[in-house]
């Protein structure tokens, strides 16, 4: 989805992503036997808020492997495939993980922080003694991936058969390569239903007669589930360790990789200001010179904003579409399908709508969320602006890495003095300052910006006594205020970034 491409960009790899899949900006859903479609969504209207309005359509698998690709190549991680999570301790200083591998001698690691990324089943958040608490439908879900080696796979897709009951549908997700996507009565038997002819004769309703080769199929329930609690001490969860939802919508992996954009800058900070009383000559930063690492407020945000996101936004959303489409009787469905095609045509309806379908509409509110106005906790609202030297560069890209102070500056006030500011927020670690200038006024400094369209500044209404606001690296607003004395200006943007 949108924000996930925006997530990926800020990790330097959504480019090799765009190249391996399949990016779908106007989907039109077609019945087979019928020669136009029978509906569609034109996401060109995501342009007003994102630079990618449409979802990319990639496997999981190849997902996967490109992240790994990625995170090996920056030499920061190391990855072992086949060792196993079988306890773990924690204390004060750390936490001592129990590893079993494939073959030989389990063997233990010591760490600062321990992250449960281990999925549905997690060991990590079972030995914290919870449990997934919510609903399972009272449905089941085949999917299954086969390959068309002939004229069939140039068909128009989506792809949704008329079926007297449930859900039958087909997207293919790289050439060739088709997934079914099936709901299951509920006396139907998961080895019969994932066996070839019964895949056959779903081939038969969305593509027509012809030879397949099944590569794959599976059988699961549909959940909607979250740990009670996303942390304990200096341990965490993450992904479907911490919360499952139904697929529809397609936000469940998409949030799981949010978790880990939320959680990577916190972490980062806690780590590198270290342990109290750390001289550790590979730490970047230790308390910084006029400021305090605040581990506690850093780690104990994520839970205070992701379990919050989850429930409210993610879930929600979900449980709709499932309740609307998977569960509905063929009325309801038929139904909510119309009101939803009657929806997607009204233009100002989608723009308050379009960002929750793209996760574009995320609003935290945690300790680290300090100040006022109408972007306080939001994802920035992003745009394009011009750098001195004549190039451009979108708003949250100058947060991918740092954190960006932007000071709003009209023209005709007295200009903020970004050096001045830079001298205030010495003390606080990986923090940029730019100087965001209205469109039509004169650039002074080459890291000056300015808004050439107007649209971040109609986004963003700063006042004229002056606005300041700290994007942090996971492109969300932490602090914002009007007419901000010096002082204001340090605790505030120090209390966001975790330095006291």
């Amino acid at each position: 989805l949108p924000r996930t491409l925006e997530v990926f960009r800020a990790w330097g790899v959504v480019d090799r992503f765009l190249a391996e899949g399949t990016f779908v900006s106007r989907p039109r859903f077609w019945v087979p036997g019928e020669s136009a479609p029978r509906g569609g969504l034109d996401l060109g209207f995501l342009r007003e808020f994102t630079a990618y309005a449409g979802v990319l359509i990639l496997p999981q698998d190849k997902t996967e492997r490109l992240l790994y690709e990625h995170v090996s190549r920056t030499g920061l991680a190391e990855v072992r495939f086949g060792h196993r999570v079988i306890g773990f301790d924690q204390d004060d200083s750390g936490v001592t993980v129990m590893v079993q591998p494939q073959q030989g001698a389990a063997y233990e690691l010591r760490t600062e922080y321990l992250v449960g990324c281990d999925g549905a089943h997690s060991a990590v958040r079972g030995a914290l003694g919870w449990s997934l608490e919510g609903k399972t439908y009272p449905t089941r879900l085949m999917l299954a991936d086969v390959r068309l080696p002939d004229q069939r796979n140039e068909l128009p897709w989506p792809r949704f058969a008329s079926v007297s009951n449930g859900v039958l549908a087909a997207i293919r997700i790289e050439p060739e390569l088709w997934r079914i996507i099936a709901t299951l009565a509920p006396e139907a038997r998961e080895e019969d239903v994932t066996r070839e002819p019964e895949i056959a004769v779903q081939v038969q309703l969305l593509f027509g007669s012809g030879p397949f080769e099944l590569v794959w199929a599976d059988v699961f329930r549909i959940h909607c589930r979250n740990s009670p609690h996303f942390r304990q001490g200096r341990v965490l969860l993450a992904g479907d360790a911490a919360h499952l939802n139904s697929p529809a919508g397609g936000m469940g992996m998409n949030s799981g990789i949010q978790d880990a954009h939320n959680l990577a800058w916190k972490l980062a900070r806690a780590i590198e200001g270290g342990p109290a009383g750390s001289d550790r000559a590979d730490r970047p930063w230790r308390d910084a010179p006029g400021g305090k690492t605040d581990r506690e407020a850093l780690l104990a945000s994520y839970e205070e904003e992701r379990r919050p996101a989850v429930v409210t936004n993610v879930d929600r959303y979900t449980d709709l579409l499932t309740r609307g489409v998977l569960l509905a009787p063929p009325l309801v469905r038929t139904l909510f399908l119309g009101a939803a095609g009657i929806a997607v045509r009204q233009r100002a309806l989608m723009r308050r709508a379009g960002p929750r379908m793209a996760m574009l509409d995320t609003r935290y509110c945690s300790r680290l969320i300090i100040g006022s106005g109408r972007w306080l906790g939001a994802r920035a609202p992003d745009g394009v602006l011009r750098r001195g030297d004549g190039g451009e560069v979108r708003l949250l890209d100058l947060a991918s890495r740092e954190a960006a102070l932007l000071l709003f500056d009209d023209g005709r006030l007295p200009r903020w003095d970004v050096p001045q500011v830079q001298g205030l927020l010495s003390g606080i670690p990986r923090l940029r300052v730019y100087r965001v200038l209205i469109a039509g006024a004169t650039p002074v400094a080459p890291e000056d910006l300015w808004d050439v369209t107007g649209a971040i500044w109609r986004a963003w209404q700063p006042s004229l006594s002056g606005t300041a606001a700290l994007i942090r690296p996971d492109g969300h607003v932490g602090w914002t205020s009007e007419g901000v004395l010096p002082e204001e200006l340090r605790k505030g943007v120090g209390r966001a970034l975790g330095v006291t």
